[in-house]
């Protein structure tokens, strides 16, 4: 009789902990999709206001929201959009987030892409989607949506969403 009753209660113990695993890897999994709508949607705000700049002027050392430098409108892009600071310099930019391998197949929507050298880049912009991206070009051309080509290929990316 005693064996009965400590086997149920064994039987009840392990019971309970899995329904409490099952519960806790439901929330994990809710938690996961809900993280990954954020990203999508911080990526989307990214993009949207990256677009909105496109006829801007480039003004070297400007910040926004009439005139701006390569890492001025990503800065104002990322601060304006999301809330989030990533710094204002290139040099200091490409120190954020995770480095992602440049392909189209690879990159995201809002991933930060630069020109030059890895360690010390002289250019940056922002991919939006379809093998374009938005970048304050040159004083002459001001902030541009262009498609990434071979002649004009980053060097790295970054992923700071």
């Amino acid at each position: 009789m005693k064996f009965k009753k400590s086997l149920a209660k064994v039987v009840a113990a392990v019971s309970l902990a899995f329904a409490g695993f099952v519960a806790v890897n439901t929330v994990n999994t809710q938690n996961n999709t809900v993280q990954a709508a954020s990203k999508t949607s911080q990526r989307n705000k990214v993009v949207k206001l990256a677009k909105k700049q496109v006829g801007k002027r480039y003004v070297y050392g400007a910040t926004g929201p009439n005139a701006f430098d390569c890492s001025g409108l990503t800065s104002y892009v990322y601060s304006h959009a999301i809330g989030k600071y990533i710094s204002r310099t290139t040099y200091s930019q490409v120190y954020r987030g995770k480095t992602v391998r440049v392909s189209t197949a690879k990159l995201k929507k809002g991933d930060l892409l630069f020109w030059g050298s890895k360690s010390s880049p002289y250019h940056v912009g922002i991919y939006v989607g379809g093998g374009q991206y938005v970048h304050a070009a040159t004083p002459s051309q001001g902030v541009r949506k262009q498609y990434l080509s071979s002649y004009f290929w980053p060097s790295t990316a970054k992923r700071v969403i």
